[in-house]
This record gives C-alpha cells, structure tokens and sequence, in this order.
C-alpha cells in the first residue's frame, strides 16, 4: 500500500471549527488527547510512513490516524469494530484525531492489517515511545530517575484444554488442512477414518468413562504418529509446514516412544503447548505454592517513583508514568525479566535508573552484587533463607563475611575451615564453611544439625555478604519507611488489569506484545490527561478564589 498524503490544512468542515463550542472546556478528555497527545503522535510520521511504499499501490488510511485510533480504542476499551464506528459516529474521537465532520472512517481489518504492519515493521512500541518522547520533553519523565517493578500475569485467549483435547484438535487442524490439498490427501492412508474421528466426530465426552478417555488418549497418539511418519516422506513444503510442525511437537511433549509404540508421558514438562490456536501460551504458576495458576503470558511494568506525588488529596492523580513494559513467556523467571527490562530502557533511550524498588522476587545475592557494579540502588526485602535439609538454623543466623572468609555460628564459634567450591555441574560458585570438632560439645548441636557425623556445614553464595546486609538493613524503620515506595506499583497493575491487560485480545507472544505496549501507552495517556485536569482545575480554583 501506498503512503496517504498529509492533510496539512484545516478546512470549514472539521469538528473543531463546527463544533468549537461543545470542546470549549479546556479540561475536556477528547481536547487534550488532540492538543498533548496526537502531537506526538504526529511527530512519529516518518517512522509511521517508512512502515508503507512511497508511491506504490492504493493509499493507505492515515498511519498517524491509525496509530491515534489504536490509542483510543485501548484508552476507552473499544474493540475493532466499536472503533471503526466512533471514528464515524463520535463527534469526541474525530476532534480528538482532528477530523473532518464527515469523515467516513474505514473498515474495522484495516486496523488489524496496521497492527500486522507495525509488527513486520518491528514497530510494535511506536505509541509508546511517542507518549514518553512528549512526557520526557514535558519534564514529567526524567533521563535517569528512580522507579519500581513487578510482573502480572496475562491470560491467553483460548480455552483451557484437558491433554486428549490437545492432540486431538492438533489432528483437526493437520486433516482439515489436509482437506484443500486433493492429490496430496489421496496419499495418506486411512485418511478418510482420520476425518470422521477427528474432523466429524462429535462424542459426548462428559459422558465417557476415565477408562474410555485413556484409550482415545493412546489411540490418538498412534493415530499422530503414522500422520507424523507420512508427512516425513512428503515433499519439504508439507513436511516443514507449521501445522505439521506443531504437531510434532505436541505428539513428543505429551507422549514417549517405547517398544510398543507411543506411551502417555506421566507428567508434562515445563513450556509445553497448551492449545495448539495459540502454541506460545504456557502454564506457570506465580509461587511456590502454586495458589495463582495461570495460562498465557507474563509482563514486567516499571514506572517512575517520584519522592513527593502531585496531589495527594486525589487518587487517581499522579505524576508516575510507565517507562518499559516487557512481555515474556509465562515461564521466565521475574529475574530474567527484570534484566529484560533494563537491558530495554537502555536500548530505547531510558538510561538505567537510580534506584529500583522491588519485591523479593527479585533480590538475590546475584542481582544485588550486579546492581551495585551497574551503580544501581536495588530495593527490597530479601527473602529468609530457610532452613537446609536436616539443619534447624537458616543461613541469615549466621554471621558471614565472605570478604574475610569467616563464619560465626548462632553458639558464637567462629569456623575452622573456608572453601571456594566451584560447582561445575550447577554452574556456580559458593563458599563452605566448616566448625569441625566445634561441633562435638556444642550445646546447640541438636538444634543446628541432624547429620549423621553432628557437624554443621553451611554453603552460601558468592555474594552473600550483600544479602546479608540487606537482611539487617530491613530490620531499621528507616529502610522500612524506603520500601514503601513500591507499593505504588500494585496500583499501575491494577489499572493495567482493568483496562483490558488482564486477558490478551490476541493469539501469539508477538501480537500480545503489541497489544501491552499499546495498553501501557493507553495508561499514561490517561494519566496525563487527568494530571493536566486537575492541575488547570487547580488553577480555576485559585483564579475564583
């Protein structure tokens, strides 16, 4: 498609010249999206028509409109269709993107087909960007500031599926593919009764015994596998498909070959498919105790902390914004995605912060030392380290100091013997320390070990004098008082959920990424918003007074 012309004049048939009266209020939602935000947007239209042919095809809708659009219909919750209509209908969203009153909009797929061009593009934080880029230049974002962090979940949009569902829809979608291809179907074996149990079927399946569902589960996996050995035989385009491919992997990640043929794997492992509609959604769990489960995707948000916020009489005014959001699997760790996080800033112009506040998810004695060699303050609680197997006291009532490879047990003995052990199979390094016969007479040997020799041996981390510390230092009111600054956080997430960021509108990790960049710039847009309200409120109320 073609690059549309700029409009660059203003004509007697633009809302904000018919209906200048009905946006007079200068507080007024859709005349600051027009005056603050669509600014910015504007300011993007090189990167925006980079993304089209200069003078190829049929033009394109407004990129800058498009992009304007995606804006409103995350800021406002409205779906493609809803958003086709407002830019028709709503008088609101037309001033807003700076329209004329008879403006006819577009059909509702020329937003999809925006969104697939921003991620062919690799333009998928366009918005984003163009919301920090005016926030920075309004002084409301500093280069280099303080801020916090924590992960949600997301949930995928698909369905919950049960493990015989799986391999049997991934059949479906292999055999109706199959059904465009004539002469290539002809060559498969027993293609016909592959279609009627898994095309045409329609069973019961709240009525089937267990003993039954175990049968269709093991046929289904001998049915995948004769399906899998005869696409391996065909041209490269079949066999190399995506479908083919998927279901390859579904058929070794839910069954073992063994020398009767397929067997049901016992347990799953970590990262499979869990609805071959969407094979990148996975299930995680979001503790140990695995009291929030979830499938779909995980997103790290970081947000400015300011010491004092703008209006503390009013909660839902604030001057924090959101500076990175990173979409991951829903497996990867909170420390992997804090790297993530600030390895991004940096690549987009965010230099790393002063201080982060954060949970115990991600204080460790690793992030800890790597935080003070980047000259980054790390904030937050650390957690107890428990107690080792057969041991009753935890490593925190010890008093360790690697630096001068000493150790002083709860009883007061100081260690007879350090050892810089270099575990090439856990690929890590940690230090032993050893109390030897300090051990026979002590008179809290029961209590501190149940080994079989009654001799305490404790292994720590490289690092773990700054664990340490930071265990002592949570005991202060002072660094009590400092923690609290996280907890702003919980309400970004909390805004970013009901807005639409709790369940993804689309399928794949990559349109899920979009989709949150989009939803964090909805965030801030809103933000802003209601700060240049209340702030010109402010002003009225002096002014009267």
């Amino acid at each position: 498609m073609g690059v549309p012309k700029e409009r660059l004049q203003s004509t007697f048939f633009d809302v904000p010249f018919i209906a200048k009266e009905l946006f007079a209020d200068t507080r007024n939602r859709y005349r600051l999206f027009r005056e603050h935000i669509l600014p910015q947007l504007r300011a993007k239209r090189e990167q925006l028509n980079a993304l089209y042919c200069l003078d190829n095809g049929r033009p394109a809708i407004d990129p800058v409109v498009a992009c304007g659009v995606s804006m409103l219909q995350f800021m406002e919750k409205a779906v493609d269709r809803k958003a086709e209509e407002n830019v028709r209908l709503h008088l609101g969203w037309k001033y807003a993107l700076d329209l004329e009153v008879d403006y006819n909009g577009f059909d509702h797929s020329s937003l999809r087909n925006f969104r697939d061009r921003l991620l062919e593009g690799g333009a998928e934080r366009i918005g984003f960007d163009a919301l920090l880029d005016g926030l920075r230049a309004t002084g409301l974002v500093k280069r280099r500031c303080k801020q916090r962090l924590d992960s949600t979940h997301v949930l995928g949009s698909v369905a919950k599926m049960s493990r015989l569902e799986l391999v049997r829809e991934t059949l479906r979608l292999v055999l109706e593919w199959l059904d465009g291809m004539k002469d290539v179907r002809k060559r498969l074996p027993g293609y016909d009764g592959l279609r009627e149990k898994y095309v045409e079927s329609d069973i019961p399946w709240h009525r089937v015994s267990l003993e039954t569902l175990s049968e269709k589960f093991v046929e289904a996996g001998r049915d995948a596998l004769l399906l899998i050995c005869w696409a391996r035989q065909q041209p490269r385009t079949l066999c190399e498909d995506d479908r083919v491919l998927l279901l390859e992997r579904v058929f070794l990640e839910q069954y073992e070959l063994s020398a009767e043929g397929s067997e049901r794997r016992k347990v799953e492992g970590s990262g499979v498919v869990k609805n071959p509609h969407d094979p990148d959604v996975q299930w995680a769990a979001k503790n140990l105790a695995a009291t929030k489960q979830w499938e779909g995707y995980k997103v790290q948000i970081a947000e400015t902390v300011a010491d004092e916020p703008a209006a503390k009489e009013n909660a839902e005014v604030t001057d924090q914004f959101v500076v990175e959001v990173v979409t991951t699997q829903a497996i990867t760790s909170d420390l992997a995605g804090m790297k993530a996080v600030l390895e991004s800033e940096q690549a987009h112009g965010q230099p790393m912060p002063i201080a982060l506040h954060v949970d115990a998810a991600y204080v460790t004695d690793d992030t800890l030392a790597e935080a003070q060699k980047e000259g980054l303050e790390l904030i937050g609680p650390a957690r107890p380290c428990g107690n080792a197997p057969g041991n009753g006291f935890g490593a925190e009532q010890f008093d360790v100091s690697n630096a001068n490879r000493r150790a002083v047990c709860p009883a007061g003995h100081e260690s007879r013997q350090c050892s810089l052990i270099n575990d090439a199979h856990k690929a890590a390094a940690y230090f032993r320390y050893e109390w030897a016969s300090l051990c026979d007479d002590c008179p809290l040997r029961e209590q501190c070990t149940k080994s079989r020799k009654g001799r305490r041996i404790l292994a720590v981390g490289v690092h773990h004098d700054l664990l340490q510390q930071r265990r002592r230092q949570m005991q202060t009111q002072a660094y009590q008082q400092l923690m609290r600054h996280r907890n702003g956080i919980e309400g970004t997430i909390s805004e970013f959920a009901r807005a639409g960021g709790r369940r993804t509108r689309y399928r794949s990790l990559a349109k899920t990424r979009l989709a949150n960049y989009f939803q964090a710039a909805a965030v801030n847009a809103n933000r802003w918003i209601r700060l240049i309200q209340w702030q010109r409120n402010e002003n009225m109320v002096e002014m009267i007074a």
